[in-house]
């Protein structure tokens, strides 16, 4: 559980935080303003308890500069691996539907069948019932399980996978699929086919520095095939046959960072020419088992892989197989079955992240109910805590990121006119949803919750969201896209653009502190969630967003002129980044593009629209790097420099700030100091 400072420092931090580089301290919840000696001497008094520090200048580490005082109280706990402020506040907003789930589990009405009072209480109940849980163990899903181990052929084993992937959703090596929008044609829904389970993943297996890692997850594939039943023989056979597997697998799977590249995902196949993919695989069989048979065209996101895949699809490799996707199945429901397959699964992640001590039962209980009910507590936290004047004020400051977003395309001499006029056109359809959505989605509803009393489990109830889910999506493939469906329910601590909806989404949790505070000024609410908006702006225009066009279909809208000048300054930003480092660990600009793109967007844009106001610029600056405050444990940004397309949040204000013009304007930075870069060496697009 993350370490709840929220009610205890967050007011006296933001008065006390977030101190400006203009010589004055900006306290952002009420705008007063106090005189600071900022570089006056080597040494800085502590506020909190009057020691003497290193001073650190904002000339050299901006980031560290404005968040000292913060990061000095911000603590670990044994039970984290990391903190920012997405996390304290999602902690919080947990706690406050934790205390929902506590009023109505010790309420004794008996609630209306499908109500989400009802589904909360039984829910939490199946969820609590520990004996229950070990009891049921693999319960519904041990026919499943051994459809898998009993198999004798390939096709076998093939059908067996493609039984469970199209009851529930299931999938490891082959016949996992899923219902998306048509990355051509976003108005319909295609049938994408989804790539092999990774594992630890590709980053980690190849990864230079990370093999120690790679020895500890093996060690618990063996734990997990010993907690399933194998002798110590057989398991460390099997896991010595998964990690041989898994390496090939990897080494044809595509990058994370090209996952998100539809020239390489969006592959068209017909089943004529699946069949010529899959020579292994009855694929008439296998697509009817799914119930995706009859389509006209079969998305297959990774092609090398699935060519891999079908070279492992032979006889003799069958046992290795077989005991691949049993880890899997195994894996994937660990936490919703016995006390043991959870435990296992909880000391994997916690030493992966460099988490020293578990969560307490109930917090596991309440986060699990929470997750597997998002809508239902999605529809009480707007009854509770939405604000429709604050939905309006940030409605406005979106028109004004919008507004200056054209004015960045249009004074870009590389770009058309023609070009220009489609970028402005894909500005001026984007839909805006803030909040919560008017119709709640059809999952809410079908989702229900079946009590122990009738013979419910978590396991079951599990498997009813995902038959849910798969439902959900196979009655969607005939039917036109509804672009005013939400994905992300409201509570949640998010903002997020949709390049095939062409959309920016903010859940209504984000409209509050540190992010966007009513009482704040214009500038540092536009450093904070406007600084959050530009940056949602700016992934329609980076490398991934900028291959959609207006209407969200996959279409190159650029001259071969525009599109190989953007890839010049997209590789001077992954040659940027490349240079900074975290924990001595260089930052991956290949994986960080989007983001990095995004970042660099935003600064532009926010800096433009405050113009030369430097008490506003500093406030702007000042709270954009309050936000990005973050503590991990050294296993934790390990697992971030691998696999997470953001840059570390230290890197994502220093970095985007010494590539500022407007940065140096207001400060005194010269090429002395830290935070300096030549003017030639700064980068961007939009600029």
């Amino acid at each position: 559980m993350k370490k709840k400072i929220f009610a205890v420092f967050l007011a006296a931090l933001m008065a006390l935080q977030l101190t400006g580089c203009g010589g004055k301290a900006h306290m952002t919840n009420t705008d007063t303003e106090e005189n600071s000696d900022i570089g006056s001497s080597e040494k800085s008094a502590d506020a909190s308890d009057g020691e003497e520090t290193e001073e650190i200048r904002y000339q050299d580490d901006y980031y560290e500069y404005v968040n000292q005082n913060l990061l000095e109280k911000i603590e670990l706990s044994a039970t984290d691996a990391h903190w920012d402020w997405f996390g304290e506040l999602s902690a919080v907003v947990s706690d406050e539907m934790s205390d929902i789930i506590k009023d109505i589990v010790n309420d004794e009405a008996v609630y209306q069948k499908g109500s989400s009072e009802q589904k909360i209480k039984d829910l939490y109940e199946c969820i609590s019932n520990t004996e229950n849980r070990n009891n049921t163990g693999l319960g519904p899903l041990k026919p499943y399980m051994d459809g898998i181990r009993n198999a004798e052929t390939i096709d076998e084993y093939v059908n067996a996978l493609a039984k469970l992937s199209g009851d529930y959703g299931f999938s490891s090596i082959v016949g996992g699929y899923t219902v998306m929008q048509d990355r051509a044609d976003s108005g319909r829904y295609a049938v994408y086919l989804m790539y092999a389970d990774t594992l630890i993943g590709k980053e980690y297996i190849e990864g230079a520095g990370t093999q120690e890692y790679v020895n500890l997850y093996l060690d618990y594939i063996n734990d997990m095939l010993t907690e399933f039943g194998m002798n110590k023989a057989d398991a460390q056979k099997g896991t010595e046959s998964i990690e041989t597997l898994l390496r090939s697998i990897c080494e044809s799977s595509l990058a994370t960072e090209q996952l998100y590249d539809p020239e390489l995902t969006y592959n068209v196949f017909d089943k004529d020419e699946l069949k010529q993919l899959y020579t292994n695989v009855d694929v008439d069989s296998m697509l009817k088992t799914l119930r995706i048979d009859g389509q006209d065209k079969y998305v297959v996101m990774d092609v090398g892989q699935a060519k891999k895949i079908n070279s492992l699809l032979v006889d003799e490799n069958l046992q290795a197989l077989k005991d691949y996707s049993t880890f899997v199945l195994l894996n994937d429901v660990a936490e919703y079955t016995t006390e043991e397959y959870a435990g296992l699964k909880e000391d994997m992640d916690n030493a992966l992240y460099g988490i020293t001590q578990k969560w307490d039962d109930e917090t596991k209980h309440m986060r699990l109910t929470q997750d597997l009910l998002p809508w239902d507590f999605g529809e009480m936290y707007v009854r509770e805590h939405f604000s429709q004047e604050d939905k309006e004020n940030v409605e406005q400051m979106i028109g004004l990121i919008l507004d200056e977003y054209e004015k960045i395309i249009m004074r870009q001499e590389w770009l058309s006119d023609d070009t220009k006029k489609k970028a402005v056109r894909k500005l001026e359809t984007m839909q805006i949803k803030i909040g919560y959505p008017d119709e709640w989605p059809p999952q809410k509803d079908m989702m229900q919750i079946v009590p122990v009393s009738e013979g419910g489990s978590l396991l079951s109830n599990l498997l009813t969201s995902m038959q849910v889910s798969i439902e959900d999506s196979l009655n969607r493939i005939e039917i036109p896209v509804d672009k005013s469906e939400w994905e992300a329910p409201p509570q949640e601590i998010n903002a997020y653009y949709s390049p095939q909806n062409n959309e920016i989404v903010f859940p209504a949790a984000i409209l509050q502190a540190p992010f966007y505070d009513s009482g704040r000024s214009d500038a540092a609410n536009l450093g904070g969630i406007g600084y959050i908006i530009a940056h949602e702006v700016s992934h329609a225009f980076d490398s991934s967003g900028s291959l959609y066009d207006e209407y969200g279909n996959y279409n190159i809208w650029w001259t071969d002129e525009e599109r190989a000048e953007y890839e010049r300054l997209s590789q001077s930003i992954v040659d940027y980044y490349n240079g900074y480092e975290m924990m001595g660990v260089p930052v991956n600009g290949e994986l960080t593009l989007m983001e990095n793109i995004a970042d660099l967007g935003a600064v532009t844009c926010i800096t433009d629209i405050i113009g030369d106001d430097k008490e506003a610029l500093d406030a702007a600056f000042g709270q954009m790097a309050y936000n990005w405050a973050s503590e991990d444990t050294a296993s934790y940004m390990m697992y971030l420099l691998n696999t997470d397309t953001h840059s570390p949040n230290k890197i994502r204000v220093n970095a985007v700030l010494s590539s500022c013009d407007a940065f140096y304007e207001i400060y005194d930075i010269d090429e002395n100091d830290g935070m300096y870069v030549a003017p030639q060496e700064r980068v961007g697009i939009w600029r």
